[in-house]
């Protein structure tokens, strides 16, 4: 199985020009459980395990990065990090300011005062939770990914104008219904690299 893709013309406001974009199509889905048989299989631990595994990470990660450390999850570098956000602007201080004021006018408010760090409180933050994906990965996946163009067929039969590439894809529409679990794809034979694909 290849990636599917269409391509899109679309304007670009910024430099005034117009684009061609792809975008991927007809995108499958490997659940949980299924992608839990695909680790396992051909290795000496059970589906079971691999989920118990997975469930762990799920339910500790978080602990250990609100200790505000890094994990190294992955022998070639996958890294878990804490990340913060949050921000004020000397438009939303003033905002906030201006209420504070209507609430209590006698209060002595600037409402038009200079911005300063102490303006962004800790309750204005949010907690995230930031991946870094190891640059052997993307290079892995580059050499293992296929691209199939897919032409989006017109209500009565013709091909869209805007796909008019001779080179293109023989499928012409978009799939109907998705893959759930890993499931097969008529005339597509096993592939142990591709999970998800084959019977």
């Amino acid at each position: 199985m290849a990636l599917n893709v269409q391509f899109y013309k679309v304007t670009n406001a910024l430099i005034n020009e117009d684009i061609v974009v792809p975008r991927l199509v007809n995108q499958q889905s490997l659940d949980f459980n299924a992608m839990c048989d695909y680790l396992a299989d051909g290795s000496t631990v059970t589906a079971a395990d691999v989920a118990a595994v997975m469930k762990q990470i799920e339910t500790r990660l978080p602990l250990v990065l609100g200790l505000n450390a890094k994990v190294v999850c992955s022998p070639e570098g996958l890294v878990f990090r804490p990340r913060v956000s949050g921000s004020i602007t000397q438009s939303q201080l003033k905002k906030k300011l201006e209420a504070k004021l209507a609430a209590d006018p006698t209060l002595d408010i600037d409402v038009n005062r200079a911005l300063q760090t102490s303006d962004l409180s800790i309750d204005d933050l949010t907690a995230e939770i930031s991946i870094e994906l190891p640059k052997v990965w993307n290079e892995r996946f580059q050499q293992k990914a296929t691209f199939k163009r897919v032409t989006k067929a017109l209500a009565d039969g013709t091909e869209d104008p805007g796909n008019s590439d001779p080179n293109q894809g023989t499928n012409t529409g978009d799939n109907t219904g998705g893959n759930t679990g890993g499931g097969s794809n008529s005339g597509s034979g096993d592939d142990d690299e591709r999970p998800g694909v084959g019977g």
